[in-house]
């Protein structure tokens, strides 16, 4: 068995399914440059929302022993293997869950923007209580290319989330070496299992690579594409990991949102990676695109089902806690054909 490295798949502790949890989109503060002119906030322009008057939106959670029975074709409004999402993406929810006191700042221009990310990079490697995200607007089409590129010298471990109606961007910032061993030593595991098989050429690791969804546009901290089934630099890749420090958990979980929605369920595996450098802890959650009964059945919405990102499986990753917990990645979702001889499913174990 592949032993993983010391800081990685050391040592693991489950976590018992929780029942979902309603996430409310509070309504974002609004941007000071918008609001005597559109009378609105940062997420609607123009609109009259409360900020409690939007629906919840539920995290559902899937216990690996109902995994199976939801995925079953009987459940599934039809054989097509990549279901729409039943609800469209809201880009309010991007703007308002997760941030935490990543407070939106006036763009003036890229000087500006390098030093206030710089400055917040560096209390966050000394360990300081920053924001992991900084948020700027209004950021134009134009401003957005002059600040990508600087990308190789100033930013090549951030990574960017636009809305391009909203004029905004969101800045994850890379977290220091720590960060980089939980994505990227996970990354690496994968990538020996994948040559193992003798794969490695069939697949590629995209990095920073951007992707256009619907009114915005998104880079993974890893991202995984099978070249013969998508060939094009416009496909989306099929795994997706997104990684950050623990208390950016609720930010992870919309970048899961984001993925597996605006791709229309073509990603999909999304790997939230979130770590304590402090405890020493790393803890993982593995989001698909899931059908299950749809509770809320009416003559206008006669569909017997709905399908919703989904966490699959969750579990924490301690230093000096040992048991037999173990990760699954199936093989036909990453390479969108079944395995042949010799080919199987990626399992991750101590």
């Amino acid at each position: 068995m592949l032993q993983p490295p010391h800081l990685f798949f050391a040592t693991s502790q489950v976590r018992n399914p929780e029942p979902p949890t309603l996430i409310p989109p509070n309504c974002y503060p609004p941007h000071p440059q918008q609001t005597s002119e559109k009378n609105g906030c940062l997420a609607h322009r123009g609109c009259q929302l409360a900020p409690n008057s939007l629906p919840t939106r539920p995290a559902i959670r899937i216990s690996p022993a109902r995994a199976d029975t939801l995925l079953h074709p009987i459940f599934l409004p039809s054989p097509h293997p990549n279901p729409e999402p039943a609800v469209p993406h809201d880009v309010h929810y991007d703007l308002t869950e997760g941030l935490g006191s990543a407070e939106p700042r006036q763009y003036r221009d890229s000087r500006s923007l390098i030093r206030a990310v710089e400055s917040q990079a560096g209390k966050l490697y000394s360990g300081k209580n920053a924001s992991q995200y900084a948020v700027f607007a209004p950021v134009t089409q134009d401003q957005l290319a002059a600040i990508e590129r600087i990308r190789e010298t100033r930013f090549r471990g951030h990574r960017f989330h636009y809305l391009n109606r909203e004029e905004t961007l969101i800045i994850k910032i890379f977290a220091g070496p720590f960060q980089g061993l939980a994505s990227k030593g996970f990354g690496a595991l994968l990538d020996i299992k994948i040559a193992r098989m003798g794969l490695f050429e069939d697949i590629g690791r995209m990095e920073s690579t951007t992707y256009k969804g619907k009114g915005s546009q998104k880079e993974a901290n890893c991202a995984w594409k099978p070249w013969k089934s998508r060939p094009l630099g416009t496909d989306w890749p099929t795994l997706i990991i997104e990684c950050g420090v623990s208390k950016s958990s609720d930010r992870l979980a919309v970048d899961a949102h984001w993925w597996l929605e605006n791709s229309g369920g073509q990603v999909k595996i999304v790997l939230l990676i979130s770590f304590s450098k402090s405890r020493r802890e790393i803890s993982l959650q593995q989001w698909e695109l899931v059908t299950i009964p749809d509770p809320h059945v009416t003559p206008g919405q006669p569909r017997p089902t709905r399908t919703a990102p989904a966490i699959m499986r969750e579990f924490d990753l301690v230093v000096g806690v040992s048991n037999e917990a173990s990760l699954t990645l199936n093989f036909e979702k990453v390479f969108l054909r079944p395995p042949a001889e010799g080919e199987g499913d990626f399992t991750f174990s101590q």
